[in-house]
């Protein structure tokens, strides 16, 4: 398979033979379908919402100078979210109907359904992903790894998130899912009220 010939998308679900554009593309009202040129970026995308008790996904990664980074908010998140998970690769063949995204390196779109090449079965998401870092075609940012200020830094970024939205009291799954990964923001946030 030659990577370059080929957009990708990926998806937990099996069989998919059309991708459907049913994603709203950013800033705009327009429904489009997401695709991407970089492989670790697509896998991202992978999400498992019962291994991960949470059905919408949730991804902190970004591409940079054709590299996939993907930074961990919490010890150990991308084991956590991605290690047993299963899913797979969609081939999408390059054409000039397909637009790239403003402002979003190897980010692409298409207004209309498309037709899959073929599809690639992966069968731990995780074990790739290390695959693709030991390649250099990916670049993980593990929390552990962090200075303790840029730890912080971090979890006072979820804490933020956490404070802002009140506790999730109008969203369940969202508080259940931040109450079981981001324990160390989620104490701080309640420390950071008690304060007030």
């Amino acid at each position: 398979m030659n990577e370059k010939n080929y957009f990708y998308h990926g998806s937990i679900s099996a069989d998919i033979v059309e991708l459907k554009a049913s994603s709203l593309l950013h800033g705009t009202s327009k429904k489009v379908v997401y695709l991407t040129d970089n492989i670790p970026y697509a896998l991202f995308y992978i999400w498992d919402g019962k291994h991960n008790n949470y059905d919408r996904k949730f991804v902190t990664g970004w591409i940079k100078n054709n590299i996939a980074c993907y930074e961990e908010m919490f010890s150990n998140q991308l084991e956590t979210f991605y290690k047993g998970v299963s899913g797979y690769l969609y081939c999408i063949e390059k054409s000039t109907d397909i637009l790239s995204v403003d402002g979003r390196e190897a980010m692409y779109y298409s207004e209309t359904d498309i037709l899959v090449s073929h599809a690639v079965h992966i069968s731990d998401i995780y074990h790739e992903l290390m695959k693709l870092e030991a390649s250099g075609k990916f670049k993980l940012f593990r929390f552990n790894e962090q200075s303790e200020e840029k730890q912080n830094e971090l979890i006072d970024k979820s804490a933020g998130i956490i404070i802002k939205s009140d506790f999730f009291k109008n969203d369940r799954e969202k508080l259940k899912f931040y109450k079981k990964y981001f324990t160390a923001a989620w104490e701080r946030a309640e420390l950071l009220c008690r304060q007030k």
